[in-house]
């Protein structure tokens, strides 16, 4: 097991944290599920053909296992005890936020299991058995990526300094529709557009990435906010705030496929007033 690790899993206002510091400490082998998950693959065989073709090609659901124990004195281990016990409980989704082999990630997993705790007399330390199910079997990193396609350049130095007949420039915005996104998880990745129209009316927004998009019917007025969701279960377009269930019929919500992609924003007129920003979570298949 490495030496330096720290896997919190939060649910609602509780928290445990497993660390070498904590003293809730990971037993040798009592990490499971963390490295990758199972493959669920079919092959079904030609009727009068060698071999066959494939059936099924996906990731199985992930199984997550931890298995440590309490090291504390008897107040503090029956807390934590009760805190465990509280915290498994299936009808809420928790998050581990894990930090193994030096990187940090995230999933959203359900307690699919009792919490077991064994002594072998009342005077050890418990050792304490969990398990979980994640639903969306991808850890995510822990941090988002975010892309501001219209932002405000600041050209004042210190000291200043002014020349007779220049007069005085604050600063500038740099203005561009089209940016070049790198996906460096394992998985295509979808993507949460925020568009705001300042200064004056958007003409049909949208956004696009290769030969896929997706394009709003809308005019957006100064102020107004357009918020394109593609993420995967999370699909959906948010008109200040509000649902917005109006989008031209061939569009795609889609995903960033893992390296390289090119993302515009779009708009049949106003382009001088698009102020926007994407943000996106890679994902992977482990820690």
């Amino acid at each position: 097991m490495e030496k330096n690790y720290r896997i919190r899993i939060l649910s609602g206002e509780h928290t445990l944290e497993l660390s070498p510091d904590s003293p809730c400490r990971l037993l040798a082998g009592g990490l499971s599920g963390f490295d990758c998950t199972g493959l669920d693959v079919s092959v079904r065989p030609y009727a009068s053909r060698h071999g066959g073709y494939p059936e099924r090609r996906r990731f199985a659901e992930r199984e997550l296992g931890l298995v440590f124990e309490i090291d504390a004195d008897e107040e503090e281990t029956e807390v934590l005890r009760r805190r465990i016990v509280t915290m498994m409980n299936p009808a809420r989704t928790c998050e581990i936020d894990a930090e193994i082999y030096g990187v940090r990630r995230k999933i959203s997993v359900i307690p699919c299991g009792e919490a077991v705790f064994v002594r072998e007399t009342m005077h050890d330390r418990p050792e304490v058995s969990l398990e979980f199910v994640a639903p969306d079997v991808f850890f995510s990193a822990a941090e988002s990526s975010e892309i501001v396609f219209r932002d405000p350049v600041p050209l004042l130095t210190s000291p200043l300094s002014f020349f007779a007949g220049a007069g005085m420039t604050t600063g500038i915005f740099r203005t561009t529709d089209t940016t070049r996104l790198f996906n460096e998880g394992d998985a295509a990745c979808g993507i949460v557009a925020e568009i705001t129209a300042d200064g004056g009316d958007i003409v049909h927004p949208g956004i696009s990435c290769g030969e896929d998009f997706v394009i709003c019917p809308v005019t957006l007025s100064d102020g107004d906010t357009l918020v394109i969701d593609t993420r995967d279960r999370r699909k959906n377009i948010y008109l200040n705030g509000e649902q917005y269930f109006s989008f031209d019929r061939r569009s795609t919500f889609f995903a960033l496929p893992p390296g390289e992609n090119v993302v515009s924003v779009l708009c049949d007129d106003g382009t001088e007033y698009v102020r926007a920003k994407l943000t996106y979570v890679p994902l992977y298949f482990g820690i």
